[in-house]
């Protein structure tokens, strides 16, 4: 089989790494650059990490969390899961005035301008850490040109005829198109980073939407050539992941193939573009997954999660909590323990979490 990828730069490039890698001595890859790199800096969830594993590269400096606004939404574990019931649910019956990262690792470690690699001892507090990556987008696109190269995948000058082309150029073309620009009218901007956080503007200029269809014929489009939803906080890159990763286990050449991806793709980017409508869009009118997710977070504090969701449960609870969606309740199930045993619990908990981030090294 032979799959040719038109396009440049980190779309292009994981796309040839991921399938040179999986499909050796199956697919047949090859790469026509067609656009430049992107210059500038991107923002990579933890997740990356497991592919980057896979690929056999190393790339990107460790981040601890992220910042839209006021409050940082931290990665790793936040407080702990008590008898099946989410954390969050404590600290709001507790209600003793510490916002929510008091009990995150990692927040705490990027207070104090430390940083330390995550343990594998589940009864260590480091246990909790988790990070994403902050990368050179045109030297990361270099790292996974090499990858692919290695794995396999060839640079052609012209276009061969090929099996399946992935549309890695960043642009929509003539696709049909699904306008979002009334829900995210900007986008979001990386402007800095402080002790490992991630700080964004989100004044970046942007046409939202995705194209009706991932899969056209035999092109199906990856990256920003799929969606623009100015996610620049790990959301876009995240997605690109895993449409490629789709790729690989749907091969979409076959009419069940394709439908299943188009399906599932755009399940993956309606999850993405929700978080970013949190984080900074228009909810005057949110689409109704989104809507229920904010009515069900607000009555009772509970998290509805649908299928392809790029972010985790507790990503979710901080995004809320930022935007200023606070549940009128908690779950009665956090009244088993009595009050004051609770704030306890929740104080040598906290306590801990800030020995443990005093101790970490510098970095």
């Amino acid at each position: 089989m032979r799959i040719l990828i038109v396009g440049g730069g980190v779309d292009a490039w994981m796309t040839a790494a991921v399938l040179a890698t999986a499909g050796k001595g199956a697919a047949e890859i090859a790469v026509a650059e067609t656009v430049p790199p992107a210059e500038g800096r991107l923002v990579a969830l933890p997740a990356l990490r497991g592919l980057h594993a896979r690929l056999a590269v190393e790339a990107g400096t460790p981040l601890l969390g992220l910042r839209h606004g006021g409050a940082v939404e931290p990665f790793g574990d936040t407080g702990a899961a008590l008898e099946g019931l989410a954390f969050h649910h404590y600290w709001l019956r507790a209600g003793d005035g510490e916002p929510l990262q008091a009990w995150s690792l990692a927040a705490q470690a990027a207070a104090r301008g430390r940083f330390a690699p995550a343990s594998n001892d589940p009864r260590s507090p480091l246990s909790t850490l988790d990070h994403g990556l902050l990368l050179d987008a045109a030297a990361y696109a270099e790292v996974l040109k090499t990858a692919a190269l290695k794995a396999g995948a060839v640079i052609v000058e012209d276009r061969p005829e090929a099996d399946l082309v992935v549309d890695a150029s960043g642009e929509a073309g003539h696709a049909a198109w699904e306008d979002w620009s009334a829900w995210l009218p900007t986008g979001a901007r990386l402007s800095g980073v402080e002790g490992r956080v991630a700080t964004f503007a989100h004044d970046a200029p942007l046409t939202a939407g995705r194209r009706v269809r991932a899969v056209e014929g035999n092109v199906v489009a990856v990256g920003s050539a799929l969606a623009r939803l100015g996610a620049t906080d790990g959301g876009d890159l995240h997605l690109l992941q895993t449409t490629v990763s789709r790729l690989v286990a749907l091969l979409p050449t076959s009419p069940a193939a394709i439908a299943e991806f188009n399906r599932l793709t755009a399940l993956a980017v309606e999850r993405t573009r929700d978080m970013a409508m949190l984080r900074w869009g228009d909810l005057s009118n949110p689409p109704p997954e989104l809507a229920w997710k904010l009515a069900q977070f607000e009555s009772r504090g509970r998290v509805v999660m649908y299928d392809e969701e790029t972010w985790p449960e507790g990503a979710w609870v901080h995004a809320f909590l930022a935007r200023g969606v606070v549940p009128k309740r908690w779950d009665p199930l956090a009244e088993r323990l009595p009050l004051e045993r609770t704030r306890e619990m929740l104080g040598r908990m906290k306590a801990v979490i800030e020995r443990t981030a005093e101790e970490m090294p510098g970095g």
